[in-house]
């Protein structure tokens, strides 16, 4: 993905972009994309004791980076309180200017760390650094006064808040065990709060499921229980011992389950908290592999991919300009290059395919810059963006015009009768980082979602092309991710071309004319710029991906604040329901790291016996920020399991 609009006058990463987002779908998002990028896993921070570092607090207007959490206020009508690194936290009414100014107000103005908030019924609990605990009823005052009460203050002090049901499980210090309120209150005891842990043991963190009130404690000692009912959380009753290895050193809260790592380093995905160390379905999690060399082409990202001949393929993308030399807002490359293998662990030093002019890479729309004129588009190469395909045995790049090769190496264009002219593709002026094509069943597809377009070939030579028109109620979008499934055709995710929206919604089709919309959104936060591949076992893989977080409101004109790339990797069997494989960046797990987070990779599911998913290029870094991030030719792998063995 490039990051700037189309006209080139918005750099998304540097300048301000408008937004017609409204406040309840900001909170909405605000929710999804701080689950997304929080990987903490639960609850608890790793140690026995009370943290009591302190904080000067800046107050609302000095928080400039991201947010650690965001919580939306229950009854607050929008309203939101945001967490920040630093201990700092805001109180926002509309969801707009988390760091400060407009409405936005400090929730806390003591001198202690804000560690944790959590939402509870009736409001929120947040827990300070000395080990105290306020209730606030309306997100604000979490040091006390206002409406806001003590819901805990003594010895020991509380290291913990995990949210289960309405209520919140409430871990203390040095061995003084576990108690749940179901309203946020007492959280010491008395009223309607109960003790649900009474042991020695000390508790190091607890993961509430995603459904009813199971919990899966691991303590100090390495042993880990689930309970189904949030009770006996040491074992008794309906309580048992969630392994038999008692060498668990962190588990973290994924779409569809729990990560759980050992002391070993070895990481096992259970989608129901139980048999942690492998058995019934839980099945082992391998680390990426970021051991293979950078690809011998130019960083870049927004890159088509396709595999032809037993090789993989990357064709064009875009790069960071350079504000010279042809390449400026839309500096992009006219290359094709292919692996020498069937995973991309090496590469051919030089492309399969170029434009012989120069300068490559080089902007899609020549127009004058410092005085000079942009090197024309080149004519000897499909358009930069021209999503590749096999359709009838040649590799196929579709665009303003189409290009076919029985090699990748050898091209053709497609010709009028006259053999000089042109024929024209499916769409108008050029292919651009929006589209994609797919095969499905004896029919070539090309899908512009920015648009909604649907356009459809069965001709052997891609030649003629039948508009569908566009998806009925479809809302058009960049960054969105296309591939086929079970039959259907499928469109997910992306968000709004000026970056005020994001969608994490299912459209499919079983022809291209009639489309469907899920009922319920992917289980993955809205995001765009994902990348999805597909494995000839039946699953399809999405990993990645950018979203803004949240917005500034100035009067009406709204701006981006913050947006964050992501490194997750989810699994899909039917294309509806999504469950979470790795975790994003900052889970702490072994292999937290190794991927980058990034959006607009290119990524392949390689068969070769292990199957792998490999991912290559991008626009990310070891940074989620996405402000810092910058367009890369680095390659990561992940051996994949059988899809029969998927929970």
């Amino acid at each position: 993905m490039k990051p700037m609009l189309r006209d080139g006058n918005l750099n998304l990463l540097e300048k301000s972009l408008p937004s017609r987002v409204r406040p309840g779908v900001l909170v909405g998002a605000l929710a999804l994309m701080t689950a997304g990028l929080i990987s903490c896993g639960g609850s608890g921070s790793g140690s026995a004791e009370v943290d009591n570092s302190q904080v000067t607090n800046p107050g609302a207007a000095l928080e400039t980076g991201a947010t650690a959490k965001v919580v939306v206020i229950p009854g607050g009508g929008g309203a939101v309180d945001a967490l920040f690194p630093d201990g700092a936290a805001n109180y926002s009414p509309d969801g707009y200017n988390l760091g400060g100014s407009g409405a936005t107000i400090a929730a806390y103005g003591g001198n202690l760390r804000v560690l944790d908030i959590v939402a509870v019924a009736g409001g929120v609990d947040a827990l300070l650094s000395d080990g105290s605990v306020v209730f606030s009823p309306d997100g604000k005052n979490l040091g006390g006064g206002g409406a806001s009460v003590q819901a805990y203050s003594g010895t020991p002090g509380v290291v913990g808040l995990t949210p289960v049901g309405d209520g919140v499980d409430v871990i203390f210090a040095a061995a003084g065990g576990v108690t749940y309120s179901p309203d946020g209150l007492n959280l010491g005891g008395g009223g309607k709060t109960v003790r649900i842990y009474a042991g020695t043991n000390n508790v190091v963190q607890i993961v509430a499921m995603e459904t009813g009130t199971a919990v899966v404690t691991l303590f100090a000692d390495g042993s880990a229980y689930y309970s189904p009912d949030n009770q006996n959380l040491g074992g008794g009753g309906q309580t048992v011992a969630a392994t038999v290895d008692n060498t668990v050193k962190r588990m973290v809260k994924v779409g569809g389950g729990v990560l759980a790592q050992f002391a070993s380093g070895n990481i096992y995905l259970s989608p129901d908290g139980m048999n942690l160390a492998g058995g019934a379905h839980t099945i082992a999690v391998p680390s990426w592999d970021a051991s293979l060399a950078n690809a011998p082409f130019r960083a870049r990202d927004s890159a088509h991919g396709a595999q032809f001949l037993g090789h993989l393929w990357v064709s064009g993308g875009f790069s960071d300009p350079t504000n010279s030399d042809s390449c400026f807002a839309t500096c992009s490359f006219f290359d094709l290059w292919s692996s020498t293998d069937a995973d991309g662990a090496t590469w051919n030093s030089t492309p399969s395919f170029a434009t012989a002019t120069a300068p490559n890479p080089r902007d899609i729309s020549p127009v004058i810059n410092n005085g000079v004129m942009d090197a024309p588009v080149p004519t000897d190469f499909y358009d930069a963006y021209s999503p590749i395909i096999v359709w009838n045995g040649q590799l196929t790049a579709v665009g303003a015009t189409v290009w076919r090769s029985a090699d990748g190496v050898s091209w053709a264009r497609n010709n009028q009768a006259d053999g000089v002219t042109a024929a024209p593709g499916p769409v108008p002026v050029r292919a651009g980082e929006n589209s994609r094509t797919l095969v499905l069943g004896g029919t070539l597809f090309f899908l512009q979602p920015d648009s909604g377009e649907v356009y459809r070939s069965t001709d052997a030579t891609a030649s003629q092309w039948t508009d569908l028109g566009a998806i009925p109620n479809f809302v058009p979008r960049c960054g969105a991710a296309a591939f086929v499934l079970a039959g259907k055709m499928w469109i997910v995710g992306g968000g709004a071309c000026d970056y005020s929206r994001l969608y994490n919604d299912i459209w499919s089709s079983p022809d291209g004319v009639t489309w469907s919309q899920n009922a319920q959104p992917a289980a993955w936060s809205g995001r765009m710029w994902a990348c999805v591949a597909t494995s000839s076992d039946g699953v399809a893989w999405l990993v990645g991906g950018y979203a803004p977080t949240d917005w500034n409101d100035a009067g009406g004109a709204v701006t981006l604040r913050y947006g964050a790339n992501h490194a997750d990797l989810w699994y899909s069997k039917d294309g509806s329901d999504w469950k979470q494989f790795k975790a994003d960046a900052g889970s702490g797990l072994a292999d937290d790291g190794r991927f980058e987070p990034r959006h607009a990779p290119t990524c392949f599911v390689s068969d070769a016996a292990p199957a792998r998913f490999v991912v290559i290029a991008g626009k990310g870094g070891s940074d989620p920020n996405g402000g810092n991030a910058r367009v890369s030719n680095s390659i990561r792998s992940l051996t994949l399991p059988a899809a029969a063995s998927l929970p």
